[in-house]
């Protein structure tokens, strides 16, 4: 059965009171399309950043019956980052729908932010005190710590039920989505209004999975080659020493974790609206439940916890939390500290942390790495503009395009082309003797129809510049091994081929005038 939408809550109910009683039908409208980009905006901020956290944890150092505590630690933590940013991808696909629905082309094609660190759209700048009284909400590119954990809070900080909803210089996310909520909810807003995009040429349900291979951790060691058991031992019953993966595995991502019949839902209706708005604040931006609360929620079963609980659990196993650095919301009630606590020092000497610099920027990299660094902020606007291309491909060609497109480049692509970076020891600059991190600017492809050619023209400065560096003697071996393998997943994002078949990223060129 899927859950009721949310009730609003009796400040929701004055909000929609205000917005009819000082607002016309044609300024609801023209706002509420307007919030709905910035919401896009919004959740486009965050990926960058937990991506970036993501892939300064190693998760494969050590595996199956060999793995250590820092590496338990480092595979729960990136499992955790990474489902968030996998749902954040959801809440913007959700938002766009909304958007299309309505009558209007999402952008999300150069509409990151320009630099980092960076706050989000619309967001109060003072957030609660975090270590060392720091109260500014300017989040950075920044490898896994307590600090960059503190910084996901501020992102991620709970709504209450008695907070006022606002569209402008929000403490919360969710107060900024209660807004658009309270919109939606006026007598202004039809199902009309919702009709203006078709519902079969939005983002379709059957292109999200709430969990992959990246958002799956281990809780223990495991035995890596035990054949899966058909069904649960008997209690006090074993094999041997360790459980299969299958046994070993935690999933984040629930599910039954969405308001209506899927979690990815098309937009034709306002109640369809609404129930996309509760699945976006109930996974992550919305109020934090009092305890004992059985108001109907998008998780049925209960065993999702919300984005901010997910980061909190995480930092509670530092060994610097719960020693008053920061000023923690009494709810949802913070977990207690996990001990003993891993620390940064431990992590990195254990290897399963990459000592990333904060905040790169291409141009601070050496001459000969520049190429590289700009292939990757390439490679990420081209997912955007592919993104953007979903809503202009037809019916019955989206969910190919979609595998062959988002899926490829994410899994396929960026993800192992950012492994081979981090191989990459920079040799001389401002981050000289760190590894290369990844770097997410909103670098030019050009127009959207000769973007596929502009990424190609980045794609083939990386790969020069990566065969340069095999004649370099700044460079390590393993740097050297690691620029090759970069270069070939350039190769195989623009022009790779199997048995005749390409399975190179597409060209979006046929689907813009």
């Amino acid at each position: 059965m899927p859950d009721p939408i949310t009730p609003l809550t009796p400040h929701e109910r004055d909000m929609v009171a205000h917005i009819e009683r000082t607002q016309s039908p044609s300024e609801v409208l023209r706002e509420l399309k307007q919030n709905l980009q910035t919401a896009i905006e919004i959740e486009l901020a965050t990926i960058p950043i937990y991506l970036f956290t993501y892939y300064s944890l190693l998760r494969n150092k050590q595996t199956g019956e060999n793995i250590e505590p820092p590496q338990l630690f480092a595979n729960k933590a990136g499992g955790f980052i990474m489902s968030v940013a996998v749902e954040e991808m959801l809440h913007m696909s959700l938002s766009a729908n909304i958007l299309f629905a309505m009558g209007v082309a999402p952008q999300l094609y150069g509409k990151a932010p320009a630099a980092y660190p960076t706050g989000l759209p619309y967001h109060d700048p003072k957030g609660p005190p975090g270590p060392g009284g720091v109260t500014a909400v300017e989040i950075p590119l920044a490898r896994l710590s307590f600090e960059q954990l503190w910084h996901f809070l501020q992102i991620e900080y709970p709504e209450s039920r008695l907070t006022f909803p606002a569209d402008k210089n929000w403490d919360t996310i969710g107060q900024f989505y209660s807004y658009i909520r309270c919109q939606i909810s006026t007598s202004f807003v039809t199902d009309a209004d919702f009709r203006h995009g078709a519902a079969a040429s939005q983002i379709q349900p059957y292109n999200y999975s709430p969990n992959n291979v990246d958002t799956v951790y281990p809780k223990e060691k495991f035995d890596p080659w035990k054949v899966a058991p058909p069904g649960h031992l008997p209690p006090g019953t074993t094999h041997d020493r360790h459980p299969s993966a299958s046994a070993a595995a935690v999933f984040t991502d629930q599910a039954d974790s969405h308001a209506g019949p899927a979690q990815l839902v098309t937009v034709s209706s306002k109640r369809d609206a609404l129930i996309a708005i509760d699945t976006i604040c109930d996974q992550g931006e919305g109020y934090a439940r009092e305890q004992g609360d059985e108001t109907p929620s998008d998780d049925p079963s209960k065993r999702e916890w919300s984005h901010y609980y997910k980061f909190l659990r995480v930092q509670a196993e530092f060994d610097r939390y719960g020693s008053e650095e920061e000023t923690l919301p009494d709810d949802p009630k913070p977990p207690v500290a996990i001990r003993p606590g891993v620390s940064d020092a431990e992590l990195l000497k254990a290897q399963v942390l990459f000592d990333f610099p904060d905040n790169p920027v291409a141009r601070d990299y050496p001459d000969e790495l520049r190429p590289l660094a700009d292939f990757c902020s390439g490679l990420f606007q081209y997912m955007l503009v592919m993104t953007e291309t979903i809503f202009l491909v037809p019916p019955s060609g989206q969910k190919r395009f979609f595998n062959e497109a988002l899926h490829r480049s994410m899994i396929w692509v960026l993800d192992k082309y950012i492994q081979k970076l981090r191989d990459i020891e920079v040799p001389t600059g401002p981050y000289k003797g760190k590894p290369m991190a990844p770097v997410f600017e909103n670098i030019s492809l050009r127009n959207q129809k000769d973007s596929f050619a502009a990424l190609t023209e980045l794609g083939e400065k990386a790969m020069a510049a990566a065969a340069a560096i095999q004649n370099n003697p700044n460079y390590t071996a393993a740097s050297k091994s690691g620029a090759s393998g970069a270069s070939y997943y350039v190769s195989y994002a623009l022009t790779y081929q199997s048995n005749g078949y390409p399975m190179h990223l597409p060209n979006v060129a046929p689907y813009w005038p």
